[in-house]
């Protein structure tokens, strides 16, 4: 066994700890990256990337346009971001913190990042961290995955993490920092607070009150107020993509799930292939909507496997909505969006049922129409459906 004077070994410990699960050893990267919450970061690791390889999905097609989806076009194309978020009071925020930090020459994996938690830290934003609606109990689990494709399309994500203003960062975390892919729960809360995460409330004066409404409308058999006019159920993620100078792909999704949902449940956020997936050779994809339904669809994947094939992410997106309608005999009583880029610089998003994404590139923020396959819940439809 190779051994070197003191000092003079090629890699160091990056941190403190003897679990056999943490990493280790600092090793060269292309990227070196700190949060901004004064988190520190080791250099990207890479490992085996999640689902290479995949076989049997019915998507492979002989003679794909590999190299055509692999095509950059010009680089002023780039930097490139995409996120779903339309009505966020903060979306430009979102954007311009993300293709600044790439126009400057950072990279992809902390562009989307750091635009993630500008969402995530805003209270005016029901639907993504501080502030967020909670469950049905009243306090807050959420979730997030991210996906570095310069780290051999790297992954980490966390689910079900209370307290905790930024999950992405600690998702960002069990990418760099372990060999797991995800830490769920008390234990998601304890590697965080390792890292230097405080806890906090995360339930302002309006998700209280939403909450609080939510429970007197609930039912007209229980001693709070009556129910009021049914209304489609809300929903809320956000995913940030991003295209970096160099040509690297990466993705964030972060959620609080559904509004008032049952205590434990997981969406399709933190679930790598259904609301996120990144290729770098291909593109990337993240998914909003009725999560259940996407993982059943590992949504995401399957819109990069349809890129990779030669669609465009627009067509891709659509391609995936359609099969999920077609599941549903034409009729979906739920919404699913997907926003997408490619290596080229192209973009696109897809919908059941509501559409809607904002982008940023050398052109500058603006918020884009995407194509619904279907119009939106009439009165009559909500009043049908079975949880009412």
């Amino acid at each position: 066994m190779a051994t070197w004077p003191r000092g003079s070994a090629p890699w160091k410990l990056s941190w403190g700890s003897n679990s056999p699960h943490r990493r280790r050893w600092r090793t060269p990267s292309r990227h070196q990256s700190h949060d901004t919450g004064g988190h520190m970061r080791p250099a990207h690791l890479s490992r085996r990337g999640f689902l290479s390889g995949f076989v049997g999905t019915g998507l492979a097609v002989p003679g794909a346009a590999r190299a055509a989806s692999t095509t950059l076009q010009d680089r002023s194309d780039r930097p490139l971001v995409v996120t779903s978020k339309t009505n966020n009071a903060v979306r430009e925020e979102i954007t311009t913190t993300a293709w600044d930090i790439m126009r400057a020459g950072g990279n992809a994996m902390d562009a989307a990042e750091r635009a993630t938690n500008v969402s995530e830290r805003d209270p005016r934003d029901a639907t993504v961290g501080y502030g967020g609606d909670p469950n049905e109990d009243g306090f807050h689990q959420l979730d997030a995955a991210v996906m570095n494709g310069a780290d051999n399309n790297n992954i980490g994500a966390v689910a079900a993490l209370e307290n905790i203003k930024t999950p992405s960062s600690v998702a960002r975390l069990v990418m760099d920092r372990t060999d797991h892919w995800m830490l769920a729960g008390r234990g998601a809360l304890r590697f965080a607070k390792m890292h230097g995460f405080e806890e906090e409330d995360l339930l302002t004066d309006a998700a209280r009150q939403h909450w609080v409404d939510w429970k007197e409308n609930l039912s007209n058999r229980d001693y709070y107020f009556p129910p009021s006019a049914p209304s489609e159920p809300p929903g809320g993620t956000i995913n940030v993509l991003t295209l970096d100078a160099n040509g690297d792909i990466a993705g964030v999704t972060s959620t609080i799930g559904h509004h008032f949902k049952l205590v434990g449940r997981v969406g399709d956020s933190p679930i790598i292939g259904a609301g996120l997936y990144v290729d770098n050779e291909v593109g990337a994809a993240g998914a909003t909507g009725h999560g259940e339904e996407c993982v059943k669809n590992s949504g995401s994947f399957h819109v990069v496997e349809l890129m990779r094939q030669g669609l465009s992410p627009q067509d891709a997106c659509e391609s995936v909505c359609q099969r999920v309608m077609d599941r549903h005999n034409g009729k979906p009583m739920f919404n699913l969006k997907f926003v997408a880029l490619d290596k080229q610089g192209r973009y696109g998003c897809g919908a059941l049922r509501r559409t809607g994404f904002a982008v940023h590139d050398a052109r500058g923020h603006r918020v884009e129409d995407g194509r619904a396959l279907l119009p939106r819940l009439t009165q009559a439809e909500i009043d049908s459906l079975p949880w009412r």
